[in-house]
């Protein structure tokens, strides 16, 4: 990085700005637009490093310091080792450069050439293109270092894509060679006749037993004479690897324009749009971060999945600053155990996961007993402290409680971001206090990098996502017939657009889809926003997620869903409106943890939150049924939810939304198409229901 900033020194400055964090540009109002509102700190940046720059001054900075790290499989106990194995940032360096040098060597000796007449070479203007299918593992960034030394096109692909979206992406970028598990080539065989240009596949398992039993063999000699019948090579990592370092090549650095990443987007209603990612987007984001998250040599944990553009971002900056990235166990149950071990120094979280800590605070409160009571006690001091002077430590209520709750997450961490949903501004609050962190809620989408807006250090008003970025630009485009508008008092409202470096170009092979994304040189995010009175951003809406009621009433489903998803004794809720009823129901499946005790004390009897069978019988009682949605109604009043968006039938399943009933997208949002297609008999039934009467609730 070009400009040196201390965390005090950046602090210090945004101290003084945190009244007026936005300025306007000079006659820049339009009919229909709000003013276009700068950063106020750094209204313009300079970006005087490329990527390839970036990464080659952190390896030779940083060339002894950990770079990647998992936790290794311990033989002897059966189990996954209590500690992290590191690759230093030379040893990182080294594995880059014999990867890309082994791809160089295919391409040199026609291994990955398609056959005549096959495929195309669109791609092949920035370079091939080059995907990673499978978990958070080192080897995902090492592949995507080497793509960047040597000018290729990385591919991600979720962990849970299934066989038709992944072998589409495959396929519509061009894959070359692809970096996977033998857990995924089957899909990719039975499909390789649309994939005509797939010529290598690079396997990624734990080498099994060096001895086999007579008659057996190796379940990658199965998979290289299978994709050998389909002209595609198969290769192990180290042979890879050792290829690479027997045929070495020099790097082939990219330009500004050259395409980095084709990002799909995660297909809520039909299949995924690539975005296309070029270097100067990157080089971009990582320019302005520097202004406001000036932090070197953060250790970080990677769990959200790799081809969300949050992790990649996220990762992305970690490693061009000197930082080190310890990879999960893959099991989401194991989270905390790999957080203990790790002990990072940062995170990216998203509102799910903060909700989830939340709830468990909630629960150690409502148990009773000395140790609530003092919990208790402990939280409303701070909470009071807090309100009155933005504080988030207590020299005492630290050291007795909360040294407890920050060990849940490792006990060391200073920098904590949270995106991809809005987050509950008392649940902020709470953890801001108890994890003693300045969280801080940034905003942005695949389209521009995730690089949009950012709170400001040590902000105390919480419920906003922060100023425009530095170096970006932002306006509000009005949105009269939802009732948005930039002279709507006290606050402008409307269309959240953005302008600026960390903005996509387009759609791989997609004009139609770019054209209505963009509004002449704006993109154009979807969301409604309004401006309030520190010049900082607070989404309010969203333009598409809007359901209109018989009655004319638009409710934003998304946010109030986002309000009731916080109730600790559910894991999942979805909010359905439908524009012929007057009202709202939902469908919420159970936290068996949490729900287990309320429906025990509901009904009178113990429930063990293992017991499937006892949890389902629970969750279809009409006695546990209302007093579930009571609490959602409950927390509906205590968030000042209007009537209309209250929900007013609820049904309780434990089966779980998930990728594989096709109900959510791989990064786990809904699709509510879908579901409702799939829960249609369940709907009907619970508009069939009189509407809840929300009085019986105080």
């Amino acid at each position: 990085m070009s400009v040196e900033l201390t965390p005090e020194a950046v602090s210090a400055k945004w101290a003084a700005h945190l009244k007026k964090q936005m300025i306007t540009v000079p006659n820049s109002k339009k009919p229909g637009y709000t003013e276009v509102y700068r950063n106020a700190l750094y209204p313009t940046i300079e970006v005087n490093e490329d990527t390839f720059g970036l990464i080659q001054q952190t390896f030779s900075q940083y060339a002894n310091e950990k770079c990647l790290g998992h936790r290794p499989f311990d033989e002897n106990k059966g189990d996954l080792a209590n500690h992290f194995v590191w690759r230093t940032y030379k040893e990182v360096d080294l594995e880059r450069t014999y990867i890309g040098s082994a791809i160089s060597s295919w391409v040199e000796n026609g291994l990955l050439d398609p056959k005549q007449g096959e495929g195309t070479t669109k791609p092949e203007k920035s370079g091939i293109a080059i995907a990673y299918w499978g978990p958070n593992r080192p080897e995902a960034s090492v592949i995507n270092m080497a793509n960047l030394s040597f000018s290729r096109i990385s591919i991600s692909l979720y962990d849970n894509y299934d066989a038709a979206v992944s072998c589409f992406i495959l396929q519509h970028s061009h894959v070359r060679v692809l970096f996977t598990s033998s857990h995924y080539v089957p899909i990719v065989l039975r499909a390789a006749d649309k994939l005509p240009e797939l010529k290598a596949i690079v396997l990624l398992d734990i080498p099994g037993p060096k001895s086999l039993p007579l008659f057996e063999i190796q379940r990658s000699e199965l998979i290289r004479e299978w994709a050998k019948s389909h002209d595609v090579n198969v290769f192990t990592w180290n042979e890879a690897i050792a290829v690479g370092q027997a045929n070495p090549h020099p790097f082939i650095p990219p330009n500004r324009d050259t395409i980095e990443s084709f990002c799909y987007t995660s297909g809520t209603t039909g299949l995924p749009k690539a975005v296309i990612i070029r270097h100067s987007n990157i080089a971009f984001g990582m320019a302005g971060l520097q202004h406001i998250l000036p932090e070197k040599g953060l250790v970080s944990i990677s769990y959200l999945p790799l081809a969300h553009i949050l992790e990649r971002g996220w990762e992305s900056f970690i490693l061009m600053t000197g930082g080190a990235v310890g990879y999960y166990s893959g099991k989401v149950d194991r989270l905390p155990e790999d957080l203990q071990i790790l002990k990072p120094s940062a995170m990216p979280a998203v509102p799910r996961v903060l909700n989830r800590v939340a709830a468990q605070i909630e629960t150690q409160l409502a148990a009773g007993g000395i140790r609530a009571a003092l919990l208790s006690t402990a939280i409303n001091t701070k909470i009071k402290n807090y309100d009155e002077t933005g504080t988030i430590t207590h020299a005492f209520w630290d050291r007795l409680v909360f040294r407890k709750v920050r060990a849940k997450l490792g006990g060391n961490l200073r920098v904590m971001v949270t995106g991809s949903a809005p987050c509950r501004k008392d649940v902020l609050r709470l953890l801001r206090i108890a994890l003693v962190v300045d969280i801080r809620e940034g905003y942005g989408q695949t389209e521009n990098m995730a690089y949009a807006t950012y709170m400001a250090p040590n902000d105390p008003h919480i419920g906003c996502v922060g100023p425009i970025n530095p170096g970006l630009e932002l306006r509000l485009r009005d949105c009269p017939e939802l009732g948005y508008t930039s002279e709507d008092k006290p606050y402008p409202r409307g269309e959240v657009q953005i302008r600026g470096g960390s903005v996509f170009t387009g759609y791989y092979e997609d004009e139609k889809k770019t054209k209505e994304t963009f509004d002449g040189d704006w993109l154009a995010t979807g969301d409604v926003g309004q401006i309030d009175q520190y010049g900082r951003l607070q989404i309010v809406d969203r333009v598409k997620n809007l359901i209109k009621l018989a009655q004319g009433e638009y409710i934003a489903i998304e946010r109030v869903e986002g309000i009731f998803a916080s109730l600790p004794i559910c894991q999942q809720v979805w909010l359905y409106g439908d524009s012929f009823q007057p009202h709202l129901v939902a469908v919420a499946v159970p936290d068996p943890p949490q729900f287990a005790p309320f429906a025990s004390k509901v009904l009178g009897r113990h429930i063990s939150d293992s017991d499937e069978a006892a949890l389902e019988s629970a969750a279809n009682d009409p006695k546990v049924v209302e007093a579930v949605l009571q609490e959602f109604i409950r927390l509906g009043k205590s968030q000042k939810l209007g009537t209309l968006e209250q929900m007013r039938a609820l049904k309780l399943r434990m089966d779980p939304f998930s990728p594989d009933n096709n109900m959510m997208t791989p990064t786990l949002k809904i699709k509510r198409q879908e579901a409702a297609k799939i829960l249609r008999k369940d709907l009907d039934a619970l508009y069939e229901q009189p509407p809840y009467d929300l009085s019986k609730v105080k």
